[in-house]
């Protein structure tokens, strides 16, 4: 039995990332989980994020009373306007500032026991911001920034805003204590826990969220969904991502869950089940090389000291999971 004592979701995160013809960014967040906006600046020639905290000036009781504030009443027009769903990350890289944000997301398990919605990206979009201080810089880091901007998010990305998902259900840690191992965009979202605004950017899982319900006539429905959490200890290609790694992590190791429960409107218990499994490859110092391109044929090695690491491997999985591993 899940005890539910959720709140109430009273309205959906909204992102407007405004470019104003001065050159200023301003990034105005209003999160489904507080009741004010806070308004983020872009420095013009750093590309640091910056944020006091003060109201009236970057708090405002509403989206439309910050957006009247950094406008100054319309008196300055808008270069561009990006309406979004969720920040997803931000990065400075030489010239140019990155800001990712979701234009369009689906509610893939809308409502799990106890509350809570899981949201996957179903859009996204990068923003540009060319900074005051132009940079020469090398194909490599052109490169780097083109690679980024490409990385393909839409579909196999998710979240939740208000509780822990990165661990089996029910998590009974805060939505701001997550496992890392799972954490996709962990180096994107530090430019806002440095100002304080960890919230502002959602905790992104790679893999894939979905629930169905089912039941019939004179049956008592119920909802099924499952969550695959793909690792990021040893993620790649199939055989560049083989055993184990100096992270201790085995090649593209996915967990995965299924629920099931029988909702209830308005009962305080929530009986449910979870069913938990990982796959991924043998967790000992191994490889693949392929010998023939044509078709594929591919030689298997091991390491000398295949087992260096099978250790903490285990060790982790038993700090997760108790000590009854089957």
């Amino acid at each position: 039995m899940f005890h539910s004592k959720s709140l109430p979701r009273s309205k959906d995160t909204s992102v407007v990332v405004v470019v104003l013809e001065t050159t200023e960014v301003y990034i105005v967040i209003s999160l489904s989980t507080r009741r004010d906006t806070q308004v983020i600046s872009v420095d013009p020639t750093t590309g640091s994020l910056r944020y006091v905290g003060k109201h009236g000036e970057d708090v405002f009781d509403s989206e439309a009373a910050a957006l009247n504030y950094v406008t100054d009443g319309s008196r300055i027009l808008s270069k561009s306007t990006t309406y979004a769903k969720a920040v997803l990350g931000y990065a400075v890289l030489g010239s140019y500032a990155l800001l990712l944000v979701a234009t369009q997301l689906s509610a893939t398990v809308p409502n799990l026991p106890g509350g809570g919605c899981i949201y996957t990206v179903a859009e996204s979009q990068w923003v540009k911001i060319q900074l005051q201080n132009p940079q020469a810089q090398g194909s490599g880091e052109l490169k780097n920034i083109r690679e980024l901007a490409d990385f393909d998010i839409n579909g196999k990305y998710y979240f939740c805003e208000t509780r822990d998902i990165t661990r089996p259900f029910p998590s009974h840690m805060t939505l701001w204590e997550p496992d890392e191992e799972f954490v996709w965009n962990e180096w994107l979202s530090k430019p806002f826990k440095d100002i304080g605004l960890p919230g502002h950017c959602v905790i992104l899982l790679q893999g894939f969220a979905e629930c169905r319900n089912f039941g019939g006539t004179g049956q008592q429905g119920g909802s099924v969904a499952l969550i695959a959490r793909r690792s990021r200890l040893h993620p790649g290609t199939r055989y560049l991502a083989r055993g184990l790694n100096a992270c201790s992590g085995t090649g593209n190791e996915v967990e995965c869950e299924q629920l099931v429960w029988a909702p209830r409107k308005g009962a305080q218990y929530v009986p449910f089940s979870s069913y938990i499994w990982r796959r991924g490859t043998i967790p000992i110092w191994w490889g693949a090389e392929i010998k023939n391109a044509v078709s594929v044929e591919a030689e298997i090695y091991v390491a000398d000291d295949p087992y260096n690491g099978s250790l903490q491997y285990y060790q982790r999985l038993s700090r997760r999971y108790g000590k009854k591993i089957i």
